[in-house]
């Protein structure tokens, strides 16, 4: 090749890795903190979860940003949803607080990608459990929009507070040279195969009762441990019946079997099928204790904030209808203003005059008005904003509140992978 070629060859493969590198790097503006591009949510499913992302981000300051995309465009899930959590800025400078739930509907992959400032509570354990448990069935069924809400709802329950199987490599038998089986005679060469086979698979059935054992007795020692820590959670009187209930019927289930006798070794224990029920035992408790935890967050929430959030709520009301007041009407953004205006006079009912006032119900309703509040206003701009039904541009139906000049983002940071990914 002269020099001429070789010039061109380098100019064209840098052309190509500038051209690569800008697709890369290019990402949708987002439209609201649900972004449609894929145009799967009807235009009131997206403002009605886009009200309430933006009442939970007032509550709470945690950015969340649901975004449907028509394609990945040929990039990985984990990296393209990352690029996108970093260009838009999801979550609060300095807290790192953003979280991005993103599907891509054609390529049938979705991420929950989680920030720094979030992951000790939103950790990865709990992002997989999501996607298992109530995305990807959803998504599986055909009922992806209420895979979206669902998972989306289920992302801030978690935030509201602020493989069993072991693979075991085998290496490949040595290779005997066919000269020297010759000397040997038949019986005895099958006679030495069927003994090597027998001493792997007694050897592998000891190693996998061993380590089951093994694992077996950690779920057991971490499910007593959990039990005296949630014993514990159990006599704070913000922990809801129901929780405490939940924690005493698998206390009296687990000492009701036989499991906690198997502590010693024995022939006649099948380990494999006790590692299971222990594990079982184990996943349950984390899920009350979970539980717990958040019901002892939320109320303490709903004491140092709910005062605050009675006041505001009249000037909330207020601005709410001087907004529906102006341009088209929409009659679902009158209902679900109608509904925070009953809410809050069956708050004002309950509790004006109330010496002590029981905040975690009250927040709770309080929450309810805000949520539908915003929710209302958010039905009003949709109603008010020219939508496009182009289903094949890659532009979203509806945009639910950022404008082109305002990504609507507060500039966070610290996506560095955490979260899950999974597809269907």
């Amino acid at each position: 090749m002269n020099t001429f070629g070789k010039l061109g060859f380098v100019s064209l493969l840098l052309i190509v890795v500038i051209a690569t590198t800008t697709r890369a790097q290019e990402y949708p503006k987002a439209t609201g903190y649900v972004s449609d591009f894929a145009n799967l949510l009807t235009a009131e499913q997206g403002a009605s979860l886009n009200g309430e992302l933006v009442a939970f981000e007032k509550r709470s300051t945690i950015e969340i940003a649901v975004v449907i995309v028509d394609s990945l465009n040929g990039e990985n899930i984990d990296n393209y949803t990352r690029g996108l959590a970093i260009a838009w800025g999801v979550g609060k400078r300095g807290k790192d607080n953003g979280v991005v739930f993103l599907i891509a509907p054609n390529e049938r992959k979705m991420r929950i990608e989680t920030a720094s400032g979030i992951r000790l509570v939103l950790t990865d354990h709990i992002a997989n459990e999501i996607r298992d448990e109530v995305v990807l069935p959803l998504f599986k069924a055909g009922d992806m929009q209420k895979g979206v809400i669902d998972g989306t709802h289920t992302i801030m329950r978690s935030l509201n507070a602020t493989s069993l199987a072991t693979s075991q490599n085998i290496s490949d038998s040595e290779v005997v040279n066919s000269n020297e089986l010759t000397f040997l005679g038949a019986v005895q060469v099958l006679a030495v195969i069927i003994g090597f086979i027998t001493l792997l698979l007694i050897g592998s059935y000891l190693i996998q009762r061993s380590e089951s054992r093994v694992r077996a007795l950690k779920y057991k020692e971490s499910f007593l441990e959990r039990l005296v820590e949630g014993e514990k959670l159990a006599i704070n009187p913000d922990v809801k019946g129901i929780t405490r209930k939940r924690l005493e019927s698998l206390k009296k289930d687990f000492f009701a079997s036989s499991i906690d006798q198997l502590t010693a070794v024995s022939k006649n224990i099948r380990w494999g099928v006790v590692e299971h029920e222990l594990y079982q035992f184990d996943y349950s408790i984390d899920g009350v204790l979970r539980n717990m935890k958040d019901e002892i967050a939320f109320a303490k929430k709903a004491r140092k904030e709910g005062p605050g959030l009675m006041k505001k709520i009249p000037d909330m009301l207020e601005s709410a209808q001087k907004e529906l007041s102006k341009g088209k009407k929409s009659k679902k953004a009158e209902e679900y203003l109608e509904e925070a205006r009953s809410q809050y006079v069956k708050a004002q009912d309950e509790y004006l005059g109330v010496v002590v006032i029981n905040w975690v119900v009250l927040y709770a309703i309080l929450v309810g008005i805000e949520s539908n509040t915003v929710k209302a206003e958010s039905f009003h701009q949709s109603a008010n904003t020219d939508h496009s039904n182009d289903y094949s541009s890659g532009e979203p139906n509806s945009s639910y509140g950022f404008s082109d000049s305002n990504s609507g983002f507060s500039g966070g940071g610290g996506f560095e992978g955490g979260g899950s990914s999974g597809s269907w």
